[in-house]
């Protein structure tokens, strides 16, 4: 069965987590196979289930930049969200209900992305997401009911990195960000990591994916033939 592929384009958080959690009762009732969703989102600071208002660092000059904080759904503390960022969304049932190894798959599509870039990223133990010389390059944090998975992974391509010292990233003091941009100097057009990004994903999981289809993300039930709640 063919998961379809929507890119929603630049959109706000918010709006797109309840989209998730339609699709994911959709996905658990059998209505639709899965579907993966690669986005950008407006500037966001997020807390998830293990976040509170301790990781926000008040004071910093941002450049006038207001930053809306939003609580997550997903696992983990706090994280950024901001255009120059690939947010990849598998609203998918997990592949042998095996949480670990799905975490463990989706840094490993990252790894693949990334390597024919020149950058070289890594796991840490007990800490999810990707890393490179020590800062973190990619995030991973999910929500997972009735063995389906959504949220998933932000990679940090072109975006800003001067926002993250708004937050304590990931729950971890003093933790640095990089990007893609930030290590080579330049980076792909986020079309073209999307492409790369579906086919980094069928490598390493056994499932079929459709081709990447822009759609708005106020759209997405209606084109999956799925009701709202």
């Amino acid at each position: 069965m063919v998961i379809p592929v929507l890119d929603l384009g630049l959109c706000p958080y918010e709006p797109v987590q309840e989209l998730q959690a339609t699709l994911r009762n959709a996905v658990a009732e059998g209505s639709i196979p899965g579907v993966l969703l690669l986005l950008e989102h407006a500037p966001v600071i997020t807390l998830g289930s293990r976040g509170s208002e301790a990781d926000l660092l008040p004071g910093l000059d941002l450049g006038g930049v207001n930053i809306p904080v939003v609580l997550s759904e997903r696992g983990g503390a706090a994280t950024l969200h901001a255009p120059g960022q690939l947010v990849c969304y598998p609203v998918v049932r997990l592949p042998r209900q095996d949480l670990r190894a799905f975490v463990m798959g989706l840094e490993a599509t990252l790894i693949d992305l990334l390597s024919p870039l020149g950058v070289a990223a890594e796991r840490r133990p007990g800490a999810p997401g990707l890393y490179v010389g020590g800062r973190k390059i990619a995030s991973v944090g999910l929500r997972c009911r009735r063995w389906v998975a959504s949220h998933g992974t932000s990679l940090n391509v072109t975006i800003d990195l001067g926002l993250f010292d708004r937050i304590v990233s990931c729950g971890e003091t003093g933790l640095s960000q990089t990007s893609v941009l930030a290590e080579k100097g330049e980076a792909p057009p986020m079309d073209e990591l999307k492409a790369s990004y579906v086919a980094s994903f069928e490598r390493v999981f056994p499932l079929r994916l459709g081709p990447v289809e822009r759609i708005d993300h106020r759209e997405v039930l209606q084109r999956l033939g799925v009701a709202p709640r």
